[in-house]
């Protein structure tokens, strides 16, 4: 199964696609003389693919890159274009979105609390995410931080403990080791007890971390189980779009979600890339409906019951906090099942809505030329910007684009540390010791755009000052990168520019 994954992988795709070009072209010129005749065939569908293209809602920056490829390499770029780029809905596919969207706003429409708290004071914000993510936000609801994912792996063992109808838990990668058995004896008992179990996973972001019959292996022992968008050896570009949400529910009462996956390394038992910095937040109360009906939207995606009852995994009346501040859960997606880029537009919210501070963890810093600017002007009319990244890269090509982009940010006064002893995974916002962002998004085009994301905005609620105390500590264990220190060749600044401008394809 790796074999075939690796075989028909993009850049193996890419380069077949490519190789198959230079071939056509010898065999056109040296071999059929009918070179004329291919170019005029070539000509007229790069014109079709450039309408298209051009056509197209999205922004300059996806278009660009595939203009100038197609340009150069026609008949290269038409093949990956179709591949990749110009993904439809089946009318199947789209009926039953519209179906299980119906069938879960029924369920949440009551969530629509009287959020005075921030309509009187900052309603832009909440309004974006009430008309673009179909979901409202609470003022009856608790938030725990946790600033390590050893924390969280202690209470959510705790929580799952006292699951009594139902648990649903969907993450982007899981690794089998300490922390998957320690889960997965308690999954085993659960069941046993009559606790309903969905479980999904990213078929691809767990490859050879699980074995091929993970699935199955689970779903005989009672717990369902499902492998999101399994990977199957055919050319698609729906293979780009993968599940990178880290949510846990119990029995509607609790919710979990953050950047922390089920692998030993999030929890620093794995120590391969030093040590793991990551951060999850815990829900209680009403604003786990939110958590609820996102799961509930990618699982039935994936299964073929019809005409399942939602109305059970709600509860009617929850348990009220007071003063603990407003909360927002919300989820992000590829186009077409979101129409908006609703992950990307949060942070440029919450950015351009920052007056004193805006402070900012990421596993990868490849920004749109929206997000730049957003920084670049926070910190130009006085906002005190400051980016962690990690200094041990687990990917180094990525890691390079990420710091090619330090540089620009950097003359416009925005502060970039890295952390220092290891690897930071925290993809997480704090301004003005108002607002907080924390999710499973990355400050990349593959979270920004293809991948299907999750998160909690924070208004006012009481961990907010934990989120800060946190950060500043990180910052202590952090080198600051500045104009002097940076060192990269020009050369290789040029090429991972080339590299970024690209990124949006893919």
């Amino acid at each position: 199964m790796k074999i075939l994954k690796l075989l028909f992988s993009k850049m193996i795709i890419i380069f077949l696609l490519f190789l198959i070009q230079v071939l056509l072209i010898f065999y056109t010129v040296a071999i059929l003389e009918i070179f004329p005749l291919f170019q005029c065939i070539s000509v007229l569908i790069s014109l079709l693919v450039f309408f298209n293209i051009v056509n197209k809602k999205e922004s300059p920056e996806f278009k660009i890159p595939w203009l100038v490829l197609l340009a150069i390499l026609p008949f290269f770029t038409i093949m990956i274009y179709i591949l990749f780029a110009n993904k439809k809905m089946t009318k199947k596919e789209s009926k039953k979105i519209n179906e299980i969207q119906t069938k879960v706003k029924s369920h949440i429409s009551q969530n629509d609390e009287n959020c005075t708290l921030l309509l009187k004071e900052n309603i832009g914000i909440e309004n974006y995410l009430s008309k673009n993510s179909f979901l409202k936000g609470s003022i009856s609801s608790k938030v725990t931080y946790y600033k390590i994912g050893e924390d969280f792996f202690h209470d959510l063992l705790i929580e799952l403990n006292k699951a009594e109808k139902y648990i649903f838990m969907e993450y982007f990668i899981v690794h089998e080791g300490k922390m998957w058995d320690s889960i997965y004896e308690i999954l085993k008992q659960k069941v046993k007890n009559g606790v309903e179990i969905r479980f999904m996973y990213d078929d691809i972001g767990s490859v050879g971390a699980v074995k091929s019959n993970f699935a199955k292996k689970l779903n005989k022992e009672g717990i369902k189980c499902v492998k999101f968008n399994p990977f199957r050896p055919i050319v698609s570009g729906v293979h780009n779009n993968r599940d990178h949400r880290k949510i846990t529910i119990i029995d509607g009462k609790v919710g979990f979600t953050g950047g922390v996956n089920l692998g030993d390394e999030y929890i620093n038992e794995n120590k391969r890339l030093g040590h793991w910095k990551d951060t999850v937040i815990k829900i209680e109360g009403k604003a786990v409906d939110n958590l609820i009906a996102l799961f509930l939207q990618l699982y039935d995606m994936n299964i073929k019951i019809e005409n399942e009852d939602f109305g059970k995994y709600f509860i009617k009346e929850h348990v009220k906090f007071i003063n603990e501040g407003y909360v927002h859960p919300f989820g992000d997606g590829p186009k077409p099942f979101y129409k908006e880029q609703v992950g990307e537009n949060n942070y440029l919210n919450l950015i351009n809505n920052a007056k004193k501070y805006c402070y900012i963890t990421t596993p990868y810093l490849i920004l749109d030329y929206n997000l730049t600017t957003a920084l670049r002007n926070a910190a130009f009319k006085g906002v005190d910007v400051r980016i962690i990244t990690p200094h041990i890269p687990d990917k180094k090509i990525v890691f390079n684009i990420t710091r090619s982009n330090y540089p620009y940010l950097l003359k416009a006064g925005v502060k970039i540390y890295e952390y220092t002893p290891g690897f930071i995974h925290a993809k997480m916002l704090l301004a003005d010791d108002e607002f907080a962002f924390v999710g499973t998004i990355n400050l990349d085009y593959r979270s920004l755009v293809h991948h299907y994301e999750c998160g909690a905005v924070m208004y006012k609620t009481p961990c907010l000052q934990d989120i800060k105390s946190d950060f500043l500590d990180t910052i202590n264990k952090s080198q600051e990168i500045s104009l002097q220190n940076f060192k990269m060749s020009k050369i290789a600044l040029l090429l991972n520019a080339i590299l970024n401008m690209f990124s949006p394809m893919f």
